[in-house]
């Protein structure tokens, strides 16, 4: 999972100052059916009907998901359902008693042929941000969205259940969907018809493992190296976003990511499903993505840029390497109810962090010193904004409790450059001959797919078909916390450590400065008495300036997160415009775009002597 994590905590900060003769009548006897019916829709509403597989028990239970794999967040996606009934095959009611928010105990459970209820969806009640401590919120690409006859973002385990004791059965998903809107997945539709879709699942897990968007066919596809990518864009007001213009830089990068994972990645087919959202209250605000073996959801705003989509979906599709094909035990039977975390988030999510920003400089995307930059902006937010000596492996194994939570984006920040160190030890003992993507190459032969590995044992095993210098970095640094010396190991490749000017990514934002405030009426104006703000100057803002629009975009007091997106992120020397208010008097102002920066420690190659094993590093 990807997020735009320096926003999310930068505004936290600003926060915190039977029968069984008939297949028509009851499911075969180890198949689970589910249909979702997305014609019929009633007051946002979407009416699902599963059929179990034989039943035996007098009594059983039914679950929607609290957690999924790749958030590290409860979600209690059964909070969204409405209307929870269980019938016999002769339409009479059952006894249903809710257990809790997520679970169903249906009575005389041997005479059940169906549940069904209705499902809100999620992207309309988003409150606050999905990673802040005690936030409910469940993060937009993990959500769901039903709007009638437009668009409908399946995240299934919004949907779809499972009963007890039948979490590994098959599962035969129906989708009756209006005809002009098509479904893109990573799954096969086996139903030739144009209203109606039929995939066939192995087990739950897949079920959650494979969204499915409804939405008008903008849909665009290539074929690389034995894969085939399908592209579906959601852009309802920006027709400038679409699957046609993200085409040629989607197929860039992972055309790239393909030469740069050679024989490792084996997928057939992958489906990358963007839904851009118009930040409203009643939409998704959480923006990024999330990885699935064979697919990405994404969700992004209407002024999105295709760098931010490029790198947010390249981290994703590194994902078919690990999790997918090294993973643990907690992962690959993951109890959607009472989960038991994996302690190695440090491998899972920084060593996918750190491969879709180097595989940028071996395929030539990006120069190093694009790449060094990158790291050191990364090592600027861990030591900012993160406990610098945090247990990693402990922080993954509790990442749901709430004092864990808010230091879990840290995986994509010093995640990342653990990863860099490994792979820069790897490559000296080795004599430039493997590296942390070789490595893993071999731990997906020895587990792969269907084999996960002990969480426990785990180190140890990675350690064995290394090096013990490996070994010591991973008991110090990760499991222990021990803060890291970055020059004991970059020195190897010709890097040190060294003063850096880093660009502030949010422009109203500056030295632990907020460069804004609000009145009682949630107007805003800007804060800036002192003139240190070099973006606030180059643009022509004054001090008590109240801000209308900020590059068209109209500015939103109540929504702190809406309030600062048009200023995150923004390119040096591009234009900017905002409409405001001074001395009573409504005012156009344009510039180009200036950045502050912030000194920090940052990474640059200074020791040519070494820079045969650095090109095998970033090259090799």
């Amino acid at each position: 999972m990807k997020k735009h994590l320096l926003l999310i905590l930068l505004l936290q900060l600003v926060i915190w100052s039977c029968s069984t003769t008939k297949d028509t009548v009851r499911s075969s006897k180890n198949e689970v059916k589910a249909t979702l019916d997305l014609v019929n829709v009633s007051n946002d509403k979407v009416k699902v009907t599963i059929k179990p597989a034989q039943i035996t028990a007098t009594t059983i239970s039914y679950q929607l998901a609290k957690i999924i794999p790749g958030t590290y967040a409860i979600a209690d996606y059964g909070r969204y359902v409405d209307d929870f009934k269980a019938y016999d095959a002769s339409g009479k009611e059952l006894p249903v008693t809710k257990k809790d928010v997520n679970t169903w105990t249906i009575s005389n459970a041997n005479q059940l042929d169906r549940v069904e209820y209705l499902i809100n969806d999620t992207y309309d009640s988003e409150e606050g941000q999905a990673f802040a401590e005690n936030s409910t919120t469940i993060f937009s690409p993990a959500g769901t969205n039903i709007l009638q006859g437009e668009n409908f973002m399946l995240n299934l385990c919004g949907f779809v259940g499972y009963f007890d004791n039948q979490k590994d059965f098959t599962y035969k998903l129906t989708v009756n969907h209006p005809k002009d809107l098509v479904g893109t997945t990573a799954l096969i539709d086996t139903d030739k018809s144009d209203t109606n879709d039929i995939f066939q699942l192995s087990r739950y897990a897949e079920v959650v493992d494979s969204p499915i968007m409804y939405a008008k066919p903008d849909v665009s596809s290539f074929f690389v190296d034995g894969m085939d990518v399908y592209l579906h864009v959601y852009s309802p007001r920006n027709k400038s976003i679409n699957s046609q213009a993200l085409l040629p830089d989607i197929k860039k990068m992972i055309t790239a990511q393909k030469k740069f994972l050679g024989k490792i990645n084996t997928t057939k087919k992958y489906a990358i499903l963007v839904y851009i959202t118009s930040m409203n209250n009643d939409d998704a605000k959480g923006l990024g993505a999330l990885e699935h073996n064979t697919s990405t959801t994404a969700t992004f705003k209407d002024d999105m840029k295709i760098t931010e989509l490029i790198h947010v979906i390249s981290h994703e599709f590194f994902h078919t390497l690990t999790p997918l094909k090294v993973h643990s035990k907690e992962i690959h039977d993951f109890d959607f109810n009472q989960p038991q975390m994996s302690q190695h988030l440090w491998m899972y999510e920084g060593f996918t962090e750190y491969f879709a920003n180097l595989f940028q400089v071996k395929e030539g995307l990006i120069d190093a010193a694009v790449f060094y930059n990158t790291m050191s902006e990364k090592l600027l937010n861990s030591r900012t904004y993160f406990k610098d000596d945090l247990s990693f492996t402990e922080m993954s194994k509790n990442v749901l409790v709430p004092a864990m939570k808010k230091q879990y984006p840290n995986v994509y920040e010093k995640g990342a450059l653990m990863a860099m160190c490994l792979d820069v030890i790897i490559r000296d003992k080795s004599n430039g001959k493997r590296g942390i993507l070789s490595v893993m190459g071999e731990l997906s032969q020895i587990y792969g797919p269907t084999r996960p590995f002990d969480d426990n044992a785990f180190i140890a095993e990675f350690t064995k078909i290394t090096y013990p210098e490996v070994g010591e970095f991973l008991q110090t640094h990760i499991v222990k916390g021990v803060p890291i010396n970055y020059n004991e190991y970059l020195s190897k490749v010709g890097v040190s450590t060294t003063k850096v000017q880093i660009p502030v990514k949010i422009a109203f934002y500056f030295d632990n400065k907020m460069f804004l405030k609000m009145d009682e009426k949630k107007n805003v104006y800007i804060d800036a008495k002192d003139g240190s703000n070099e973006f606030i100057k180059a643009i022509g803002f004054e001090n008590n300036d109240q801000v209308m629009e900020l590059n068209g975009i109209p500015v939103n007091g109540e929504d702190i997160n809406k309030l600062l997106m048009p200023v995150y992120g923004l390119e040096v020397g591009a234009p900017f415009k905002a409409k405001i208010i001074r001395n009573g008097s409504e005012k156009q102002l344009s510039g180009s775009v200036i950045l502050n920066t912030s000194e920090g420690d940052g990474f640059r190659y200074t020791d040519t002597s070494k820079q045969a094993l650095n090109q095998l590093w970033l090259k090799g």
